[in-house]
């Protein structure tokens, strides 16, 4: 029955995260400056309440997201469908805002996505809508990138900027880390502020998703 092929389906799925690391890469664990977006992740897992609400951008930022964050409750993991999504982190998170007045609502984008929509900032000021955005800020479209290995890097690479002070350029609050071990306080500052904030971090730009969907599609074949 359908029912049952769901439930052999579905009861085969923990093996599956075992075998293919979700929620266990050794990085996780791993502080370092630059921050490894593994570890990123942890920390937002370790020091985000689980109503949570999280908008993300496209881009290698949301498919760390996906891969190593662990959702706890409903209705709290909103990304944009498809290709070409870039740039809809940042003006999603000042929508929800709207939606869940009263619950934590945090942006996370890349910082090619950051800057196409970073005037969504002003309408947070305006409003009065205090959402967080952390920037996975690595110089680089990585997702892009990652695909024009070995070498071949065309349009994809910038300057690295600082993205926490084109945010105070807006009256938000916003700082710059480099260092995983400062993102817990950076975090209890943005939330003290009481005002839109943006969290740039300097991530290394070595790590790629690329490695685990190749597992995920080794184990579809077997």
């Amino acid at each position: 029955s359908t029912a049952a092929s769901r439930e052999e389906w579905t009861g085969g799925l923990p093996q599956r995260k075992q075998e293919l690391g979700f929620y266990q890469d050794p990085e996780m664990q791993l502080d370092s400056a630059p921050v490894k977006p593994q570890r990123l992740v942890a920390l937002l897992q370790e020091h985000l309440p689980p109503e949570t609400v999280f908008a993300l951008d496209a881009g290698n930022n949301r498919t760390w997201m996906a891969h190593f964050y662990q959702s706890r409750q409903a209705n709290t993991f909103f990304c944009p469908g498809g290709t070409a999504g870039m740039g809809w982190g940042l003006p999603a998170a000042v929508g929800l805002k709207l939606v869940y007045p009263d619950r934590p609502v945090v942006c996370v984008t890349g910082d090619g996505g950051y800057m196409m929509t970073v005037n969504a900032l002003s309408t947070a000021m305006q409003y009065d809508l205090p959402i967080l955005c952390v920037v996975f800020n690595d110089g680089v479209l990585g997702m892009v990138r990652h695909h024009q290995t070995p070498g071949r890097y065309i349009a994809s690479e910038f300057a690295v900027t600082d993205n926490s002070a084109v945010a105070r350029g807006f009256g938000c609050f916003g700082v710059q880390i480099g260092d995983s071990r400062d993102l817990p306080g950076a975090i209890r500052d943005a939330q003290a502020s009481g005002l839109p904030a943006v969290i740039d971090v300097l991530i290394d730009r070595g790590p790629s998703p690329d490695d685990w969907r190749a597992n995920v599609r080794r184990a579809g074949e077997t």
